[in-house]
């Protein structure tokens, strides 16, 4: 028998996991997870926070897809970063508000959580898989690089939390 545990109870449900598994039994539970996964996507209650987020990443998509797209030499959008960008979203949990999703000039896409002038944190999501981000909470600033892997970083969903508390 293989027992299946979540390593991280603050990952969302549509997280992708590496199947780090040799057998035939974990190919068939990696399946089961998948069709789970997508089963939830189809959700009103679990799938419209990560829907909400895919459609406004869409729509930043088609509106950056050319290049000069703001009048002022923008890159077009980094088909990496936007791959990139979907596997950090299926990382959010639902417990996180949804973002607010931009492409920067250089092409790459930006998720923010914004309250207020002095209450805002963003995440540039970068086809590298770099995770670049600053945040201002009041009199204080939080900003750095991470990477983008299975699990959320910690210091990303804190900052993000800092936003609302």
């Amino acid at each position: 028998m293989t027992p299946l545990c979540a390593s991280n109870v603050k990952a969302n449900l549509f997280a992708s996991h590496r199947n780090l598994g040799v057998s035939n039994d974990a190919d068939a539970l990696e399946e089961k997870v998948v069709d789970l996964q997508e089963k939830f996507m189809q959700s009103i209650t679990l799938g419209s926070h990560y829907w909400e987020t895919l459609s406004s990443l869409t729509k930043a998509e088609a509106e950056s897809a050319a290049g000069n797209w703001d009048g002022y030499d923008a890159r077009p959008i980094d088909r990496v970063s936007c791959l990139r960008a979907i596997q950090f979203s299926k990382l959010l949990p639902m417990s996180v508000p949804t973002p607010e999703i931009h492409i920067d000039t250089d092409g790459e896409v930006r998720f923010e959580w914004y309250r207020g002038p002095c209450q805002v944190f963003s995440v540039a999501v970068r086809g590298d898989g770099e995770l670049a981000y600053a945040g201002l909470f009041g009199a204080n600033k939080a900003y750095g690089t991470e990477y983008l892997g299975d699990e959320l970083p910690n210091v990303l969903l804190d900052n993000i939390y800092r936003v609302y508390a």
